[in-house]
């Protein structure tokens, strides 16, 4: 008993200081609490959500605006799908042959153009000009894609043709 009494008195200072308590299961919260967090959340993710709304409107905004020194000008065309089968002829008297290109995919047919010049004053300033032009058809039925065929003239016209299938 001896022993006993010197082992409790000399622990009893110890049992007023209180022990950090670790847990292996998670924090338990009251739900109000809970939910208190998941409004916070909520208005962090809307507050990201208009702001990044925000930057997609300037973004589209900037690509939307052309600068003066860029026309942008449809390019006539003709276009024939009746007769013996498909043809286009297109104005591209602006654009030079490496400036053209012709891109079949599927049963459209993408014609583009890109044309950019520099211009000098002749007072030692220098203006560009920049023209572009994007324009999709679809062949019709009965021509098969496999036979389209495009051609430049001597009028800077760009023939595209397709007969039709037999």
């Amino acid at each position: 008993m001896l022993c006993s009494r010197v082992f409790q008195s000399s622990l009893s200072p110890l049992m007023d200081f209180y022990w950090p308590v670790r847990s292996l299961w998670p924090k338990v919260q009251p739900l109000l609490c809970q939910r208190y967090l998941l409004q916070r959340n909520m208005l962090e993710i809307k507050s990201s959500l208009e702001l990044m709304e925000k930057h997609k409107q300037l973004i589209f905004g900037e690509m939307d605006y052309v600068p003066a020194s860029v026309v942008i000008q449809p390019v006539s065309y003709t276009l024939e799908k009746e007769r013996e089968g498909f043809a286009l002829a297109l104005e591209t008297n602006d654009f030079s042959p490496e400036e053209l290109s012709v891109k079949q995919v599927g049963r459209k047919l993408r014609v583009s153009g890109k044309t950019e010049k520099k211009q000098d004053d002749g007072k030692g300033s220098y203006s560009y000009r920049c023209q572009e032009f994007r324009q999709e058809f679809d062949l019709p039925d009965g021509v098969n894609p496999e036979t389209v065929t495009c051609s430049l003239d001597h009028d800077w016209k760009l023939h595209i043709e397709a007969p039709k299938n037999p």
